[in-house]
């Protein structure tokens, strides 16, 4: 397996969650209403059942295509396309297949002689059909015979698959998963665009994709991706800022969990250490890892941000080991002496931790740009980081402090007004309020 294969396995080997973390899946047990109320239950009609399956087929033709173009012409962007991307976008529709049991063997064109999971099983390559195999033929030798040619065919399916899709949208008007889900092809498609106009301009095509017709030359009212140029599905190409933003929140999550890990082997009875951060800074810190990983950021240096990471190497880093001076000096001349000074201060540090780390993240956010996986981890990550600011004022309480958090000083004392989750993680919250015990 190339280096490349294994950054990307690594990364997609936890995306379905982290899709579903970043609002995209709901997953089996957070059906929205439509399931619910059982308004428009879990069936579709039939002939609704075969414009999913006709997207579903279209897309792994266009999966196919990326494929064996980057294989041909070794270009990253066709591999980002046909490899990655496309296993986002396949996730996104397996949902809908599997939420309404819909029959991929029926087409509005053709019945194939195949099961739904044979179907799922195919290779991307191979074709149920002869007229698919054809189709897919017949655009793989137009774009097999130059680099110009392999993006303009793909420019077309993009435009394509975007009509179809805008043209089935009104079908599904009682289904709101289904048209969030679609939305989310038709926006990526949309990224898929403009990165190939891009990219066929830097090859001297100053047409770009209208190269491939009237039909194929959109404007940004068109397809109003504002950012669009340098977007792929989610996958920016990030500006120096983001990429600062991503190194800098690694660090900073890391530095949690390694400081709360450091407090409960010191206080082992104040056990909100343990479950924050073994269990929840874990969580927050693989929601960046993925990003880190999927961006090829240097977590260590901020001016060389183009570094080959993948995230059990950023596993491997010991506590306080983060090679940013400004982190390992925080760490170790700030945080670990204030905690061990007492339960109560290790205690109000995670106050602390938690709102510089909210206090980060909301200024990052104003960097996001259209990076929809950056504005849903961070909101994700300040959710979290609510949750345990909560945790914490409820424990110092339980150990007699009765101002909580706000003991720490005005700059960390807070509202529910200005952390939203103000009945705290739910659960930690109750225990903490309600059974004024620090072992639970």
């Amino acid at each position: 397996m190339s280096p490349r294969d294994e950054v990307g396995a690594e990364v997609m080997k936890n995306r379905r969650d982290f899709l579903k973390m970043a609002g995209v899946l709901s997953g089996s047990l957070l059906l929205d209403n439509e399931i619910l109320l059982g308004a428009q239950n879990n069936t579709l009609s039939s002939p609704l059942q075969k414009k999913i399956a006709q997207i579903w087929h279209n897309e792994r033709l266009r999966a196919s295509l990326a494929l064996v173009f980057s294989q041909n012409f070794n270009d990253d962007l066709l591999y980002t396309m046909g490899k990655w991307s496309a296993s986002n976008r396949r996730l996104v529709l397996d949902e809908i297949v599997n939420l309404y049991s819909v029959d991929l063997s029926q087409t509005p064109n053709e019945n194939l002689l195949y099961t739904t999971e044979q179907l799922k099983a195919m290779k991307l390559g191979e074709f149920p059909s002869t007229k698919m195999r054809n189709q897919y033929d017949t655009l793989k030798n137009e774009g097999l015979s130059s680099q110009e040619k392999a993006f303009l065919t793909l420019g077309k399916v993009s435009v394509d698959s975007i009509e179809e899709i805008k043209s089935y949208l009104s079908a599904f008007s009682n289904y709101k998963k289904i048209q969030e889900n679609l939305t989310y092809l038709i926006d990526g498609s949309m990224g898929h665009y403009w990165a190939i106009n891009q990219k066929l301009i830097a090859l001297g095509v100053v047409e770009g994709c209208c190269k491939a017709g009237s039909r194929y030359c959109k404007t940004a009212k068109e397809y109003p991706i504002a950012y669009g140029a340098d977007h792929l599905d989610g996958d920016l190409t990030l500006t120096s800022e983001q990429r600062h933003a991503l190194a800098h929140m690694w660090s900073e999550e890391k530095m949690a969990h390694d400081a709360y890990e450091a407090a409960y082997g010191l206080y082992p009875y104040l056990r909100i250490f343990r479950n924050i951060g073994h269990w929840s800074e874990v969580q927050h810190l693989s929601s960046v890892e993925e990003l880190v990983s999927l961006y090829n950021i240097d977590v260590n240096d901020y001016s060389n941000t183009q570094a080959h990471y993948k995230p059990q190497e950023l596993r491997k880093m010991g506590a306080g080991d983060y090679a940013i001076s400004d982190f390992e000096d925080r760490y170790s001349n700030t945080l670990i002496p204030y905690a061990k000074e007492s339960d109560v201060k290790a205690l109000k540090l995670g106050c602390m931790v938690e709102v510089q780390d909210i206090r980060d993240l909301t200024g990052f956010l104003g960097q996001v740009g259209g990076n929809k996986y950056l504005e849903k981890t961070f909101k994700y990550l300040i959710a979290g980081s609510q949750s345990h600011y909560w945790a914490f004022h409820y424990a110092l309480k339980a150990m007699g402090i009765a101002q909580g958090c706000c003991s720490v000083g005005a700059d960390y004392c807070k509202t529910s007004d200005e952390y939203p989750s103000g009945s705290g993680d739910g659960l930690l919250a109750s225990l903490w309020s309600q059974s004024k015990t620090i072992v639970v």
